[in-house]
C-alpha cells in the first residue's frame, strides 16, 4: 500500500470514556425576563450566569420541536438539549427548556471534550422537564451521580488528563486505530459528514483551504443547529494536521494544526468575537497571526451584518436533506462578498469521492440479482454492478450540479486544450490522465475500508494536505539547496504548473495559485511566485498556468 493511501491516523473515543460533568444547569423561558437559569450545580467556580442562557438556547429555536446545541465557555466545552413541550395558553401553549452541561476539554485543543457521550442523558432529562416544569429531580440524580463519580475518581481529573491521555490524541480525538469491528458511536458528531459532504459538493475543498489557512469561517443557517455544529467539528477534524507532519513545517507553528471550534455564538458572543481580531502573536514568523483563527455558526443575523468579525461565510440552504433535485449547494463567500467557486479539479474529484461513496452505499445494499441496462429488455446486455453504480453516480452527481459555484472553463484553457488535441492528444491525455490517477490514490477504495465509513473520509481529508504540505516542504527544501531557480527580485519561492499539479491543485485555477502563496507563507515563511509557460499555437501565444 502506498503513502499516499495507508494514511489511518484517525482515533474513536470509547464510549467508556465518559467526561466528568463540571457544571450542570436548566434553562426556562420565563414570558416575562426571557430565558433564566432556573436550576444549576456546578464543581469549580465557573460563572454561568448571562452567558449559558443565552449560548443554550440560540435565535430561532423555539421553532423546533427538540435540537442539540454544542457551545464553548470559559475554557470549557459545552452542550444543551432543547425540549419543547405543552402548556397552557398563559404560557403561549408551549414550555421552552433546556438542559446544558460543561465538561473540561481535552488538552489545549480539544473540540468537545466527549460531551456527545452524555446526548442521551441530556435528551431524556430535557424531554421529562418540558412536560414537567415543576421538578427537578432528574437533574438532582444526575449530580449526585457525577459528585458520586469524581469523589470515586478523587481530584485527578483536574489536570484534564485522568486517563492518561497523551498529547497525540489531543491532536485529534477522532484519530487512532480502532479494532475492525468497531465504528462511531451513537451521537458522534462525525457521524453527519455524509451530510456535509452532500450539502457541500466538490465545496468542500475550498472550505478545506480556508481551514488549513486558519480563516475565520462563520456557518450560518436557522434552526435546528445540530447540524450546523457538527459541520464545524467535521471541518475543525479534516483540516487538522497530522503530528507526523508537523517534521515537514517551520518550528514553533503547533498551534497551527487544528482549526479552533466556537461552535454555536451569537449576539452575546460578539464582544468575544471582538477579542479574537487582535492576534496574540506578533512579528513575521510563519503563523504569526493564527490565533484569530476558527470555525463557528450561528442563527443571529446581525453578526453575518458585522463583516469585520470574520473571514469567511457560509450560507447553509433551508433544506439540506430534499431529494438532490430541489437542493442547492450552499454560499461561500469572503467576508467582502465575493462568491467562492470550486474548481475544475475540484469537481472531478469530488466525483470520485461521490461515485467511491455511492458504492460503499450500493454494496451495503446489494442484491444477489443482475443488474441489466432496461428493467424489461431481455436483449440488453447485462452490465457490471460497478458500471451501474458508476452511471447512477453520475446521474446523481447531475441532479445536484450547480454551475453558478463552480469555475467556467477559462478560454486559455480551452485554447490549450485544443492545441493539445491538434499537436498531440497523447500528451494531453497522459497529463490529465496523471491527475486522475493521484486524485484516485488519495480516495483509495472506501468500500472497502476496515473502519467505519466516516474515518475512511476523515483519512482521504487527511491525505490531501500531508500531500499538499509534503509536496511544498520538498520545493522549499530543494530551493535551500539550490537545486531550484531563484526568484531574481528578490526571496521568493518559484512554483510553476506540475508543482501544482501534484499538489492536488488546479493548474488553471487563480483561486489556487493564491491559495498556495498564502500556505506558504503561513506554514513555511516563504513568498511564492507561480509561473506558468506559453505555447504558440498558430501564431497565437496561448497562456499555460
Amino acid at each position: 500500500m502506498s503513502a499516499l493511501t495507508d494514511s489511518r491516523a484517525t482515533h474513536i473515543e470509547s464510549p467508556d470514556d465518559v467526561p466528568q460533568v463540571e457544571a450542570l444547569f436548566l434553562i426556562k423561558f420565563d414570558k416575562k425576563v426571557g430565558y433564566t437559569i432556573a436550576w444549576k450545580r456546578t464543581a469549580a467556580d465557573i460563572s454561568l450566569d448571562n452567558a449559558v442562557e443565552f449560548k443554550s438556547l440560540p435565535s430561532g429555536l423555539h421553532s423546533v420541536q427538540s435540537d442539540l446545541v454544542y457551545f464553548t465557555h470559559e475554557g470549557y466545552a459545552g452542550l444543551s438539549a432543547f425540549a419543547k413541550g405543552n402548556a397552557s395558553a398563559e404560557d403561549r401553549n408551549a414550555n421552552f427548556v433546556a438542559v446544558g452541561i460543561l465538561v473540561r476539554k481535552e488538552g489545549k485543543y480539544g473540540r468537545l471534550g466527549r460531551a456527545w457521550l452524555l446526548v442521551g442523558k441530556l435528551e431524556k432529562m430535557a424531554a421529562a422537564l418540558a412536560d414537567d416544569t415543576d421538578t427537578v429531580t432528574p437533574l438532582e440524580e444526575f449530580w449526585h451521580e457525577q459528585t458520586l463519580n469524581r469523589s470515586s475518581k478523587g481530584e485527578s481529573s483536574d489536570n484534564g488528563n485522568a486517563k492518561g491521555h497523551s498529547r497525540a490524541r489531543a491532536i485529534s480525538t477522532v484519530s487512532a486505530v480502532m479494532k475492525d469491528e468497531e465504528s462511531l458511536p451513537e451521537y458522534h458528531p462525525a457521524l453527519s459528514i455524509l451530510c456535509y459532504l452532500d450539502m457541500f459538493g466538490p465545496l468542500v475543498f475550498r472550505l478545506q483551504q480556508a481551514a488549513l489557512l486558519r480563516k475565520r469561517i462563520l456557518f450560518v443557517g436557522v434552526p435546528p443547529v445540530r447540524a450546523a455544529c457538527e459541520f464545524v467539528y467535521n471541518l475543525s477534524v479534516l483540516s487538522s494536521i497530522s503530528p507526523r507532519d508537523t517534521e515537514n513545517l517551520t518550528p514553533g507553528i503547533e498551534e497551527l494544526l487544528r482549526l479552533p471550534s466556537l461552535f454555536s455564538v451569537g449576539v452575546h458572543d460578539i464582544p468575544f468575537l471582538e477579542d479574537l481580531r487582535n492576534p496574540k502573536h506578533g512579528g513575521h514568523t510563519p503563523g504569526a497571526a493564527q490565533s484569530e483563527g476558527w470555525a463557528a455558526c450561528t442563527t443571529d443575523e446581525i453578526i453575518v451584518t458585522k463583516t469585520q468579525l470574520y473571514d469567511i461565510i457560509v450560507e447553509l440552504p433551508p433544506i439540506h436533506d430534499a431529494p438532490a433535485q430541489e437542493r442547492r449547494w450552499p454560499r461561500i463567500r469572503t467576508s467582502d462578498g465575493s462568491l467562492i467557486k470550486a474548481s475544475q479539479r475540484d469537481v472531478a474529484r469530488y466525483k470520485l469521492l461521490h461515485k467511491e461513496l455511492f458504492k460503499q452505499r450500493s454494496k451495503a445494499q446489494a442484491s444477489p440479482e443482475p443488474y441489466t441496462d432496461e428493467e424489461h429488455d431481455d436483449a440488453a446486455p447485462l452490465l457490471s454492478r460497478d458500471e451501474v453504480d458508476t452511471k447512477r453516480a453520475d446521474d446523481e452527481f447531475n441532479e445536484a450540479y450547480d454551475d453558478t459555484v463552480v469555475e467556467p472553463i477559462t478560454w486559455s484553457r480551452l485554447a490549450y486544450m485544443g492545441y493539445m488535441w491538434w499537436a498531440s492528444a497523447g500528451e494531453r491525455d497522459a497529463y490529465t490522465t496523471g491527475e486522475l490517477e493521484t486524485d484516485r490514490e488519495l480516495i483509495g477504495d472506501l468500500a472497502e475500508y476496515s473502519q467505519s465509513v466516516e474515518t475512511a473520509i476523515i483519512a482521504y481529508f487527511h491525505r490531501q494536505s500531508s500531500l499538499l504540505i509534503r509536496t511544498l516542504s520538498q520545493i522549499v527544501e530543494a530551493d535551500r539547496q539550490g537545486e531550484r531557480d531563484d526568484d531574481d527580485d528578490g526571496d521568493a519561492l518559484i512554483i510553476d504548473r506540475d508543482d501544482l499539479s501534484r499538489m492536488g491543485l488546479d493548474t488553471w485555477s487563480e483561486a489556487d495559485r493564491a491559495f498556495v502563496q498564502e500556505l506558504s507563507s503561513l506554514y513555511f515563511g516563504r513568498t511564492v511566485e507561480v509561473k506558468g509557460s506559453e505555447v504558440d499555437c498558430c501564431g497565437l501565444r496561448v497562456p499555460i498556468f
